[in-house]
């Protein structure tokens, strides 16, 4: 939700510049922040399909229509492998 909320301010911001492009419905600074944006979501997935004893491949099935379904459930809803796995200890958990 705050990437989206960021990403809306920015839209506005270049809308009022005038770096807005009206048929993409996407602007200088909007497209700036998807990009700085892009690396860290790509790393959290990654994380959490290791998580899930799954190879970061794995986030590829969320470009094929229905099947991204299933990569919202196991990733967003579904309980990390207890103990270790291929990708090593489960990270301790703050409390």
């Amino acid at each position: 939700m705050p990437y989206f909320a960021l990403y809306l301010v920015l839209l506005v911001v270049d809308w009022t510049l005038g770096t807005l492009d009206r048929k993409e419905a996407i602007g200088l600074l909007s497209g700036i922040f998807l990009l700085l944006a892009l690396f860290p979501s790509v790393a959290v997935g990654v994380k959490r399909c290791h998580d899930r004893d799954r190879s970061g491949w794995f986030l590829l099935v969320g470009v094929i229509p229905f099947l991204n379904l299933w990569l919202l459930i196991e990733l967003g809803f579904m309980a990390g492998t207890a103990g270790p796995n291929r990708y090593g200890l489960p990270e301790p958990r703050v409390v």
